[in-house]
């Protein structure tokens, strides 16, 4: 039995396919998962993959304790002979710890042992082989005084790479951090990991004390592990700090003693001289840095289990576009109704997502980005909520993880908008139309089931740009102006209803590879839908009544500003146009029975 411990911060996708490569091993392994506080949906993620796996042990740390700190929370959940420390942003071959727990077998000496780790180009990473960076060693590559005497033992730089590689196991100084295979025996005399590293240098820490108690430490070229880095969303400058803060602790710690006092002051002013230096250029990194490689991983490691886990795919419901009025319905609904959600969004969870933990998973991903779908878990069914526009040309990716049925939003502006005199509203409905027909299209070629939504004036959660604005202006101005009498016919329909459509519909043959509109449960005079929205305000209904004259300019002026962009006088003249549909096939097909305009 193999234990790795994984210290996980903000890793985002490359958590799991880090594990999935785990899993994949030849040999019994146990993965202990150490988060520090990660804010991002890498947990979830995790969860969604294994979370059934009794080999997964996750650890929620309730504050980042560091590498160190979360390796050692990690110990005390070790099984086994040998405890391998990897990084999140790793992937490892299948054979990988059987061939290291074999090669640690044949050399009892060794207390660690890393391996070749190599960068997503195919190079060799700068650390997996290294001398100890002493503080002469420090010094003659900060003045490059290697490349002026090369060959000069006394010149020698602590960086291995560009060396010729060994065919055999080797002993070396120091290994890297990212990849510790190490005899849990040697753990127990050495001691844990020294929790003063926050982050870096407490690797060269270990590799010094267990030589000190006379372990040899392997490098074995023969495993390699792939390194994609940009696993973490911790800034550059914390990070390059606690790089130079661990150094400095490291020569104290060890050097302080063997060096002239003045050497010392030299190279640790040196080092922080480099991070006043390199501050400019870390201010100009924001975010993680995710490779293009990170897709390639996913399809290789993570894509056999995500299809293997096909029985709760056949539970389970991606929800893009989750943020919206109808996705705050509708995510609750179907959890309660057993579903397994995946909600999509380019935000954060909200806070109410707790109350779900375990049925609401919140992944960050835009769907206009293929790659990202890469990274998705397998899922039967897909509730799109976001513009339907992105939908056709993502169809075969969807399907790509296991998608069979798809139910999208459209709208009713596609009837109403189809004569505007604005040249923009007409190709807005165009453009509605040929998603429909494509959305089809595409799920008639991948053999999924489909069926199309188009409501009319949703409100219910203050997101919307109708009855949300007539609230808004009838607060702010205490009246509210109509072009002529308002007596065209409305239906505004409930986002809970919406969802309740959804959660009817998922499995419901009788609404397959059909459109259907949605409207509410009541038809009254736009007049009197902004009376009823004056009414829930505690308002007495107070109406201007505008000429088309002033109407159109006022209008125009509106639009002026960016929210409000879109505002024409076709808007104002629809007032006095019936906008209404006939849902009664929904009502047939599956019960849908909404409910009254309660604004």
């Amino acid at each position: 039995m193999i234990t790795a411990i994984i210290v996980n911060y903000n890793s985002g996708v490359l958590l799991t396919a880090c594990v999935a490569s785990l899993f994949a091993s030849s040999c019994p392994l146990k993965v202990v998962v150490s988060d520090n506080a990660s804010s991002d949906d890498s947990l979830d993620r995790l969860e969604l993959f294994f979370g059934g796996d009794p080999r997964l042990v996750v650890l929620r740390n309730g504050e980042n304790l560091g590498f160190s700190g979360g390796c050692n929370k990690g110990l005390p959940h070790a099984a086994g002979d040998y405890v391998l420390f990897i990084n999140p942003d790793c992937v490892i071959r299948p054979d990988g710890l059987e061939r290291m727990r074999d090669i640690m077998a044949a050399h009892p000496e060794a207390g660690m042992a890393g391996c070749l780790i190599r960068n997503v180009d195919g190079s060799e990473q700068a650390g997996c082989r290294r001398f100890v960076p002493t503080p002469w060693r420090s010094f003659v590559r900060v003045l490059r005084l290697d490349r002026q005497f090369a060959g000069s033992p006394l010149f020698q730089t602590f960086n291995m790479v560009g060396t010729p590689l060994p065919t055999q196991p080797i002993s070396v100084e120091a290994i890297s951090g990212a990849f510790m295979f190490v005899r849990r025996s040697a753990i127990l005399r050495v001691g844990p990991l020294d929790e003063h590293y926050f982050l870096h240098c407490e690797d060269l820490d270990w590799c010094m004390r267990f030589r000190q108690a006379s372990y040899a430490i392997l490098f074995v070229p023969g495993v390699e592990i792939t390194h994609l880095k940009g696993g973490s969303l911790a800034s550059a400058i914390f990070v390059e700090w606690h790089k130079h803060k661990g150094m400095t602790r490291f020569y104290k710690q060890f050097f302080r003693h063997q060096y002239p006092w003045a050497l010392m002051i030299l190279v640790i002013t040196a080092v922080w001289l480099r991070l006043l230096l390199l501050t400019p250029q870390l201010l100009l990194r924001r975010g993680r840095v995710t490779h293009p490689d990170v897709r390639a991983a996913y399809d290789e490691y993570a894509k056999p289990w995500r299809m293997d886990a096909s029985r709760e795919a056949s539970r389970s419901v991606i929800v893009s576009g989750a943020t919206s009025q109808v996705g705050l319905f509708l995510l609750p609904r179907l959890a309660q109704a057993g579903y397994r959600v995946i909600a999509l969004s380019r935000v954060s969870a909200p806070a109410w997502q707790a109350a779900h933990a375990g049925k609401i998973f919140w992944l960050k991903a835009d769907i206009r980005d293929t790659a990202s779908l890469v990274a998705l878990p397998s899922a039967h069914c897909l509730i799109h909520l976001a513009p339907l526009a992105i939908l056709p040309g993502q169809i075969e990716a969807f399907s790509a993880i296991g998608v069979k049925r798809v139910i999208a939003f459209s709208s009713s502006s596609r009837h109403s908008k189809a004569s505007s005199p604005i040249a923009a509203e007409r190709a807005f409905a165009e453009r509605l139309v040929a998603s429909e027909e494509a959305l089809a299209g595409h799920c008639r070629r991948q053999g999924i089931r489909w069926t199309i939504f188009r409501p009319t004036l949703i409100y219910g959660r203050g997101m919307d740009r109708n009855v949300t604005l007539i609230r808004r202006l009838v607060k702010m101005a205490g009246f509210f102006p109509l072009l002529g009498d308002g007596s065209g016919l409305r239906q505004p329909v409930h986002a809970d209803d919406l969802a309740a459509a959804c959660v009817a519909t998922l499995a419901n043959p009788r609404a397959y590879d059909k459109a259907y509109d949605l409207s509410g449960g009541e038809t009254l005079t736009y007049r009197a839908m902004v009376g009823r929205i004056f009414d829930s305000l505690g308002h007495r209904p107070r109406f201007l009544n505008i000429p088309l004259a002033l109407f159109g300019p006022a209008l125009k002026a509106l639009s002026l500003i960016p929210r409000y962009r879109d505002f024409n006088i076709a808007m104002a003249q629809r007032m006095n146009q019936d906008l209404i549909y006939e849902h009664g096939e929904a009502t047939r097909d599956f019960a849908y029975l909404p409910k009254k305009f309660i604004p």
